[in-house]
C-alpha cells in the first residue's frame, strides 16, 4: 500500500522542477493525481507518464485557479491535496527593482498562492477537509541579497500560510509550506549546467555553486527534487494529520547557517 492510496491530489505548477518530481511521488505513493501549468504539453508529457490528468491553469488569474479547483471536484467530488509549486524568480537589488520586475513576481509568487489558498482551502473546506501545502523558499527565512521581489513574496506567503491554517483549521483542512533551499532545477539552472529531465539539472558537487552550498549546510549536500517530493508525501499523507501552520525548510540545515550571495558563483 502507498501512503496515498485513494486521494485525490492536485499539483500546480507541475511542469518542471519540484512540482513534476511532487506528483511522479504522488502518483507512485497510489494518488489520483491533476497535474496543471501554463505549459500544457509538459503535464500531458507527465500525466501520460504517471496515469493522471493534465490541464492548463494560469496562477495569475483569480479565474483560472477557480476554475481548477473545480474541475478537481467535477472528477472527484473532493480534493484530499493540493499542492502549489509555482514559481518565478527574477533576482534583483532593491537598487535595480522596476515596477514591472516586481509585478510579474508579485502576480505568480504571491497573488497567486492567495488564489490558491482561497479556491482550494474553500473546495476543501466544503468537501471534508484536506491538505494544502505552499512551496515558499528558504530565502524567505535567511536574508538574502539580491532576492527581494522574490524572497519578499514568499516570506509574505509563508506567513499567510499560518493565518490559512488557524482560519480553514475548524474545517479540518490543514495548511503547510515547504522551504527549499537552491534545488539544481532549471529554474535554478546557474553557470550553463545540463539539463537531465524536467525535474532535474546535472549539477557537479565540485562546481561553485555545489560548494558554495555544500559549505553552509550542516549536512554537507545538495538539496534534490527529492528531498522536497519526499517531504511533500508526508504533509499530504496522513502521517502528518496533526500538522498545520508549519513552515518547513527543506535544506540539510542551510537555514541554520547562511545563503551563499550572488557573487559566490556567479
Amino acid at each position: 500500500m502507498g501512503l496515498l492510496d485513494g486521494k485525490a491530489a492536485v499539483v500546480l505548477g507541475a511542469s518542471s522542477g519540484i512540482g513534476w518530481r511532487i506528483a511522479e511521488r504522488f502518483a507512485e505513493e497510489g494518488a489520483d493525481v491533476l497535474v496543471a501549468a501554463r505549459r500544457l504539453e509538459n503535464c500531458e508529457k507527465l500525466a501520460t507518464q504517471i496515469g493522471g490528468t493534465a490541464t492548463t491553469c494560469d496562477i495569475t488569474s483569480f479565474d483560472d485557479v477557480q476554475a481548477l479547483a473545480q474541475t478537481a471536484l467535477d472528477r472527484w467530488g473532493r480534493i484530499d491535496v493540493a499542492v502549489n509549486s509555482a514559481g518565478l524568480n527574477r533576482p534583483s537589488y532593491l537598487r535595480d527593482v522596476t515596477p514591472d520586475l516586481l509585478r510579474e513576481v508579485v502576480d505568480v509568487d504571491f497573488l497567486g498562492f492567495y488564489y490558491f489558498m482561497r479556491h482550494f482551502g474553500n473546495a476543501m473546506a466544503a468537501h471534508g477537509g484536506g491538505s494544502l501545502i505552499n512551496i515558499t523558499s528558504a530565502t524567505a527565512i535567511m536574508i538574502p541579497e539580491g532576492l527581494s521581489p522574490y524572497s519578499g513574496c514568499k516570506a509574505g506567503i509563508n506567513f499567510v500560510t499560518k493565518i490559512a491554517a488557524r482560519e480553514y483549521g475548524p474545517q479540518q483542512v490543514r495548511v503547510n509550506a515547504l522551504a527549499p533551499t537552491f534545488v539544481p532545477t532549471a529554474m535554478n539552472n546557474y553557470g550553463g549546467m545540463v539539463p537531465v529531465d524536467e525535474s532535474r539539472v546535472d549539477l557537479e558537487s565540485d562546481s561553485v555553486v555545489a560548494r558554495a552550498f555544500i559549505e553552509e549546510s550542516p549536512l554537507g549536500r545538495i538539496t534534490t527534487v527529492d528531498d522536497c517530493a519526499d517531504v511533500a508525501v508526508l504533509l499530504a499523507s496522513d502521517l502528518s494529520a496533526s500538522m498545520t501552520g508549519q513552515v518547513i525548510p527543506v535544506d540539510n540545515g542551510n537555514h541554520l547557517c547562511r545563503l551563499p550571495g550572488r557573487k559566490q558563483y556567479q
